[in-house]
This record gives structure tokens, sequence and C-alpha cells, in this order.
């Protein structure tokens, strides 16, 4: 009998149905951090049959289960197995939050994805209403608790070891050269939602303050990250149980 998802089926679903509309599904692709291979059981049944080009990778092979799909064991902090331009799209959910070298894996993935290629990844969203008041109250985002050294904790919540929020996954985008970059939601958090709308107004005015001030002080850098200070309060953000970005490699 074949796993269910670790991460939440809506997220899963959401990533194949960004891939059809990107014109990607039935192209070469890499599931990184696969898991069980749920998603890439998803992926073979939602592409056309016989269609090649997929592929899975993991630190450990002991739960991944996707008849015909090829997988490569691998640390993906110390890089991924593949050649340069290897891949229409990489995806990866519930996995960038496991790395310790998150913005070098960002670099890896835009490596091996083919000109015009896409990535889309979903992280837990460490910047939504909910978790920024668990970590005001504990000094612990929701769903990061202290962390594990430990090898055998490293897929558990105490593996999450990359509490970045959304301005910080876009600068590691941006750094590995990847542009386009979109954010999107996976299901909307309902105790974060309902936060968010009690806060809306002054989140508003504190966000339109502080670009004021940058415009001011430091017009290039206003020019380079006022959409990015604008997204890191936009609803997806404060409200979304997970973040998940979508960008594109140049052609």
């Amino acid at each position: 009998m074949s796993a269910g998802p670790a991460s939440h089926r809506v997220t899963n679903e959401l990533v194949v149905s960004l891939l059809r509309d990107a014109g990607k599904l039935e192209g070469d692709i890499l599931d990184m951090g696969a898991g069980g291979g749920f998603l890439s059981r998803l992926l073979t049944e939602s592409r056309s049959r016989g269609a090649a080009g997929l592929a899975a990778c993991d630190i450990s092979a002991k739960t991944f289960s996707a008849d015909g799909v090829p997988f490569s064991q691998c640390n993906v902090d110390e890089g991924l197995p593949y050649p340069d331009a290897s891949f229409d799209a990489v995806v990866a959910i519930e996995v960038m939050e496991h790395t310790r070298s998150s913005y070098r894996v960002l670099g890896e993935i835009a490596r091996v994805l083919k000109p015009g290629g896409t990535v889309i990844f979903s992280v837990p969203n460490v910047g939504h209403m909910l978790s920024r008041l668990s970590f005001a109250t504990t000094g612990h985002y929701h769903m990061f608790p202290s962390p594990s050294i430990k090898p055998e904790n490293a897929g558990r919540l105490c593996g999450h070891v990359a509490p970045l929020p959304v301005q910080y996954w876009h600068y590691g985008l941006r750094l590995a050269g990847l542009s386009d970059i979109v954010l999107r939601r996976d299901r909307t958090k309902r105790s974060a939602a309902g936060l968010a709308a009690v806060f809306w107004p002054l989140l508003k005015v504190s966000t339109a303050l502080h670009l004021r001030a940058l415009e001011k002080r430091e017009p290039p850098l206003y020019a380079e990250t006022a959409d990015v200070a604008r997204m890191a309060n936009s609803w997806p953000a404060l409200a979304s149980r997970s973040l998940v970005f979508q960008a594109v490699k140049g052609a």
C-alpha cells in the first residue's frame, strides 16, 4: 500500500496544477526531497502515459516508492547529483525549511534547471500572523520548535532549521539568478487570517511608512525591494499555512 503525502494533499495538487499551467508537466521534472514518493506518483498519474524525464532524490531511499521513477540518494545541502541544465522544472514540497544551506540549495536548483525552466517549492509560513504572535510570546515561530542536531530527527518538526520569511526566500531566488518570482498560498490558516484581518489596517500603514522612509533614505534599495516589502505583508504572507514560490530561470 502506497504511503500518503507527508505534506498536505492540497499543496501537492497545487504544484501539479502550477506545472500544468506553466507548460512543464510533460517535461523533465525533478521531485527534490521526494520522501515517500507521493508527489512522484501523483505526477506520474497526471502526465501522459509514457512521458519520460521524471526523477526524484532525497537524503534516504528507505521510504521512497514510485514505480518507474529513477531515484538518487543525496544530501541537497551538499549539492544535487545532476548535470547542468537537466530539468524543465524542479519541485520541492516542505523541503527547503530542512536545509542548512538554503541559498546554496537554491543555487543548485538554478544550476540543474534548463534555461526557461521553473522551480516551485513550498515552505511553512513563519510570517503568518499566528506565527508572528507565537514568536513574540515564545521566541519560536509556528512549526519551528528548538531544532535538533540528531540525524534521526532531521525529517521532523525539530528538523526545521531555516525559518525564513517571504523576503529572505525572495532574496535567495534572486541571488540564484531566478526571476518572475510569484508567491502563492496553498490554503488559508483560519486562525492566522482572523488575526490578519484585525491587524490589516495597521500593517498597511506600517508598510507604507517603512517604504516612504526607505525611498527617501536609499532610493536604489527602494527600487530593488519595495515590491518585496509589500509582498511580505500581503494577504498570502499573512494568512497562508504555507508559502508556495514559483520562479523562472532566464533563457
